[in-house]
């Protein structure tokens, strides 16, 4: 039975879901600026609840929205001197490539929240109606007072809570931590007309409309980061259960933990962004992806070259040990171990740790049953979105390769024998401890974007692969 951590009362629930259909919706990206590794981490670890949901056969539902209009927009467009348009296309098309370099299945729906304005506007028109929402000459808001389960989900106290609003605390506002569902645009902003003034939408509001407007009052799993909790999912609930009382909202709250890097959550605040391109360009989306699977989602990861590292090399091991089988569910040893540790709420760390044990004490299995274990490992991470197949190689990189083994008399026939009789000289320099040339030839060889790496579990791994 599959369990799943709920945000909303910080226990873990036994998923209580329709077989026929499940609702997800995911808080996608702002597209002010380039994604970092942290949209990656959020982007794939729920790309691993939809596709194991889906193993599960279950029909899920899959919503992932865009906020293509709000105050950061704005201003770096206006920084840029392009429009909010042009900026918006350019990052998306940055997002749209890493979710696909990163191997996460294409959402039922993507909304972007410019195209809901007439969904949005007749939202903030019921909150009027029923007295959640006022007017005054900057925009409309919610007022907090009149919600009494408002900080449920965050458990802050309304005493200490600091306004959540992405822009400086208007003074016309009843308190200041009430939030926008309108704002009326200033001089040389793109707006758009409502019963209110030319103006555009507050960030909470989109998500409430969207969800209603294309899932419904109510949905399953509404899933993103622990950054989201205050203010955004705090004023998504307060919104859609004002609007509409009698609904649930939200079955289960899903959220991920954030990236750390030296021990600091990965923040703009903080000044230790990461480009998830970069990254991307470096390693490629199978690494990043294994990655994240290390990690229990909803706990804090640590980042460093070194563990990307670390999961290139493992991830090239398993490669390696599922090279030439068909992905098929035969081992059911395996298959129960996936199935058991993915039901306790998506624990990938538990399900890494007991494969590879199987792995490892795999050399004493007969030819048949060992197949049968390749092929099983191999289905299960097909499941979780691994397709555990080296690249071709293109021509012009075959071109780089055949050169540069020539340099050490190699002729090159494929990847893994150049390199192995490479590793062979290699290692003939250091037993004859001539290790500043054991060193030029490891260095040499990253000319070609190939990495070796010495100590008991030597090996290498290909970056451009």
């Amino acid at each position: 039975m599959l369990k799943l951590y709920n945000s909303f009362n910080n226990l873990i629930e036994e998923a209580d879901l329709n077989k026929r259909e499940v609702k997800i919706y995911l808080c996608g990206p702002t597209v002010q600026s380039s994604p970092h590794l942290g949209h990656g981490r959020s982007a794939v670890v729920f790309d691993f609840l939809v596709r194991y949901l889906k193993y599960l056969e279950y029909k899920v539902t899959f919503v992932r929205n865009i906020t293509d209009i709000d105050d950061k927009i704005i201003e770096k467009s206006l920084e840029e001197n392009i429009s909010y348009k042009e900026l918006g296309t350019r990052v998306y098309k940055e997002f749209h490539s890493a979710y696909e370099e990163l191997n996460c299945i294409k959402p039922d729906s993507e909304p972007k929240a410019t195209e809901f304005i007439d969904e949005i506007t007749k939202y903030i028109e019921i909150l009027i109606e029923k007295q959640f929402a006022y007017v005054t000459k900057s925009g409309v808001y919610y007022d907090i007072s009149k919600f009494d389960d408002y900080l449920l989900l965050s458990g802050r106290k309304k005493d200490d809570v600091i306004s959540g609003t992405r822009v400086e605390i208007e003074e016309d506002k009843k308190s200041p931590e009430d939030f926008a569902l309108w704002k009326l645009s200033k001089e040389n902003e793109p707006f758009w007309e409502s019963p209110w003034g030319n103006g555009r939408p507050g960030w909470h509001i989109e998500c409430s409309s969207m969800i209603e407007a294309i899932l419904g009052k109510t949905i399953d799993i509404h899933c993103g980061g622990n950054d989201l909790i205050f203010p955004h999912h705090e004023n998504e609930i307060a919104q859609s259960r004002g609007a509409y009382p009698k609904e649930e909202f939200v079955k289960y709250w899903l959220h991920n933990g954030m990236l750390n890097l030296s021990g600091k959550k990965m923040s703009k605040s903080e000044g230790n962004i990461k480009l998830l391109n970069d990254y991307l360009a470096e390693f490629n989306g199978q690494v990043l992806r294994f990655f994240f699977l290390k990690s229990q989602y909803r706990s804090p990861q640590e980042f460093s070259i070194e563990l990307l590292e670390e999961s290139e090399s493992t991830l090239n091991n398993l490669i390696e040990f599922t090279k030439g089988v068909n992905p098929e569910p035969k081992n059911q040893k395996v298959l129960s171990i996936f199935e058991d540790s993915l039901n306790e709420d998506l624990n990938t760390p538990k399900m890494l740790g007991e494969l590879f044990k199987l792995i490892k004490e795999s050399e004493t299995l007969e030819d048949t049953t060992l197949q049968d274990l390749k092929s099983s490992v191999k289905f299960v991470f097909n499941v979780l979105g691994f397709e555990l197949i080296k690249k071709d190689i293109n021509e012009d990189t075959r071109e780089d390769l055949i050169k540069f083994f020539t340099k050490y008399d190699i002729k090159f026939e494929d990847i893994d024998q150049s390199v192995k009789e490479f590793m062979d000289k290699r290692e003939s320099l250091r037993k004859k401890k001539d290790f500043a040339s054991a060193d030029k030839m490891r260095d040499s060889i990253l000319e070609v974007g190939i990495r070796l790496e010495d100590g008991k579990d030597s090996g290498w791994s290909w970056k451009t692969s």
